[in-house]
């Protein structure tokens, strides 16, 4: 049998033990929830938008570049061309050589001979292959697209005068606190509005707006958003789908919805104020 003196001590270590662990557990909750380390994942999302814009902006005057690259080197070719027709009178393609020898075409020549190595070529040569058939509209909506992707774990795209997009602005903006904030695309005021919205009805097979996406995937519009909220399954699909990303989300009070809602009108209307001065400086220029 144990000393009582020992069994003292076992029970004063365990008793040590178990408060230690829930201190700790408050704490790292505490701070996760603190105004700091919400500041902090706030200004990482924003620094990371940034350098996602950046290369975007890159990216394009790169594309821009090539492409005129491309142009001109097909105006001398074909150029080229025109002089060798017009001094050897064939066409250069099927010119003969020595002996009835096909000449080599010189761009032919610089290509390698296919064998095993090089058949099929390398995963990112066919992938530039394949941005071949790409317009530049297109390239510029898939980059677009992307730098919105990374604005936020939670994108709303939407409309100004849409009543579901504002239903679905209302429960994801004022009734929950969510950080990163959700980030709202309108697009009827976006340079690339109609292009984004198709590109977003092949890839999510959603035409209309709303459309939610959390992580890229789609949720739903108005209605389903309202569903969600309605039977108490949002902050789940949000914390689930978001994981890690999702730094806060929780369900505001009434105070809260209030001064939200207020914070948003007033950003409604310094907007509106804003797109008036933009219309009387154009009508001034006119």
């Amino acid at each position: 049998m144990p000393s009582q003196r020992r069994v003292k001590a076992f029970a004063i270590v365990a008793l040590l033990t178990v408060l230690i662990t829930l201190y700790m557990t408050s704490s790292a909750r505490q701070t996760r929830h603190s105004q700091f380390y919400t500041k902090t994942q706030e200004a990482l999302q924003t620094r990371e938008y940034e350098q996602a814009v950046k290369e975007r902006d890159t990216a394009d005057v790169g594309a821009r570049l090539k492409l005129a690259e491309e142009m001109a080197k097909k105006s001398a070719d074909e150029k080229g061309d025109k002089y060798f027709a017009g001094v050897h009178g064939v066409d250069k393609d099927t010119a003969k050589g020595v002996a009835g020898r096909v000449l080599i075409n010189q761009d032919d020549a610089k290509k390698p001979l296919q064998g095993v190595a090089t058949v099929g070529g390398k995963p990112r040569d066919r992938e530039a292959a394949k941005d071949e058939h790409e317009t530049q509209e297109q390239h510029e909506v898939e980059l677009e697209l992307n730098a919105i992707l990374k604005r936020s774990p939670i994108i709303i795209f939407s409309k100004t005068h849409c009543p579901y997009s504002k239903k679905a602005k209302h429960i994801l903006l004022d009734l929950y606190s969510i950080s990163p904030t959700p980030y709202v695309v309108e697009l009827d005021q976006h340079a690339l509005g109609p292009q984004l919205q198709a590109t977003l009805a092949d890839t999510t097979g959603r035409h209309t707006v709303p459309n939610v996406l959390l992580m890229g995937k789609s949720i739903g519009g108005g209605d389903d958003i309202e569903e969600l909220h309605q039977t108490g399954r949002l902050l789940d699909t949000v914390k689930s789908m978001g994981g890690s990303r999702i730094v806060r989300a929780e369900v505001r009070d009434g105070m809260e919805v209030r001064q939200r809602q207020r914070q948003r009108q007033r950003q409604r209307e310094r907007e509106r104020e804003g797109e008036g001065r933009i219309e009387m400086r154009r009508r001034l220029v006119r």
